[in-house]
């Protein structure tokens, strides 16, 4: 997807369509930049960056705070689109997806057609913009789908792979970042023909396993499958980059707290429960930090959940170092608990199940923050 976030912005809001729009926070965030519009990134406005940099390079933008559960929203639907014409599709994140239309010929027509007609049919439903890349393998239809960017279609022909990779930059090749194109730099590597022309005892020498995944990279070659998503998620985690760093434990536990009810919230209307716990701490100093605790047994418990969430944060918070940003992951997922617990002590299990459906009703028709912990910071 182009831009997806500002996209699903602008289809809600027309009036930001050729403006510079910065997803992320607003102007005096300390987040970063979440997605930017192709009109701020002339200005040199990158995802990722921090949202000072931004307004430094466009102070004229305008800054929108991200909204993940109305993107997820959009996401959900153009994954709906792309499973209609095959079921092997693999989503990469909220906006990018493999989808495998091996054998889907006789049902949808030739491969340039039906990648036609699905671009048409996300544009005609959602009103976004999609760039597709068609390809014979996962990595040459990743760098097609960028390099034609923006709302665009390239398909690259059986047997050109390395007709289509040679005049490219290295930085084009998935995996090559800064500084693994710095190094290349160095070696006189700058395009892929360069680079395909380095043997793989050089490039496995001074790379190691790196080196014999670029030696393949550079001429094309990838035996990557499309695997469909599993329906469970793997991890479900929430955290937060502080307005103002700080070092007050009782301002941290309540945003810990928070943070804990939204993913545990998250846990249930998975039907899942989790077993294991971490917590996520980065200082001032940009050191981060990670603590994790295995549970007795997998739940879905906001109060268990909060307990051990608040158990490694006193075990591991630097009261001399303030606090940047703070989070929570709850892992180990699985759909059957192994244990019901009991509420304060006693033999009803029943009670805790109540106690959340209930919770989880109200929020379902009055909003998530209808209903929140007395130790939780909005």
């Amino acid at each position: 997807m182009d831009a997806f976030f500002v996209s699903v912005e602008e289809v809600l809001n027309p009036s930001l369509k050729d403006k510079p729009v910065i997803v992320g926070g607003n102007i005096d965030s300390r987040g970063v930049v979440a997605a930017a519009s192709y009109v701020a990134r002339k200005y040199g406005v990158q995802s990722a960056m921090p949202i000072a940099r931004a307004k430094r390079l466009c102070p004229h933008a305008i800054f929108l705070r991200s909204s993940h559960r109305l993107y997820s929203e959009y996401s959900d639907k153009v994954f709906e689109i792309l499973r209609s014409y095959s079921p092997l599709v693999e989503p990469m994140s909220l906006d990018e997806a493999f989808i495998d239309l091996t054998g889907c010929g006789k049902l949808h027509g030739p491969v340039l057609k039906t990648a036609e007609t699905i671009r048409n049919e996300i544009k005609g439903q959602l009103g976004l913009n999609a760039s597709i890349g068609i390809a014979t393998n996962k990595l040459i239809a990743k760098i097609a789908s960028a390099y034609c960017k923006p709302n665009g279609m390239l398909w690259i022909a059986p047997g050109s792979e390395q007709q289509f990779l040679a005049p490219l930059p290295i930085k084009r090749i998935p995996g090559i970042g800064l500084k693994g194109s710095t190094k290349l730099n160095r070696m006189g590597v700058h395009s892929v023909a360069d680079l395909a022309r380095l043997p793989l005892e050089i490039l496995e020498g001074i790379y190691g396993k790196w080196g014999a995944s670029l030696y393949l990279k550079a001429r094309g070659i990838s035996n990557s499958p499309v695997i469909a998503e599993t329906k469970d998620p793997r991890s479900i985690s929430r955290e937060t980059t502080l307005d103002t760093d700080s070092i007050d434990p009782m301002f941290l536990e309540s945003t810990l707290s928070y943070l804990t009810e939204k993913s545990a919230a998250q846990l249930r209307s998975s039907r899942l429960f989790a077993k294991t716990v971490t917590l996520k701490l980065r200082y001032s100093d940009f050191k981060t930090v990670t603590r994790s605790q295995i549970l007795g047994w997998p739940t879905a418990a906001d109060h268990t959940l909060f307990k051990t969430a608040i158990k490694l944060f006193r075990k591991t918070f630097n009261r001399k170092t303030r606090v940047r940003l703070i989070g929570v992951s709850l892992t180990s997922l699985t759909a059957h608990p192994c244990r019901q617990e009991n509420l304060f002590d006693l033999k009803d299990s029943k009670r805790w199940d109540e106690l959340y459906h209930g919770i989880d009703q109200i929020r379902k028709k009055y909003g998530f923050h209808s209903i929140l912990r007395a130790a939780s910071r909005r």
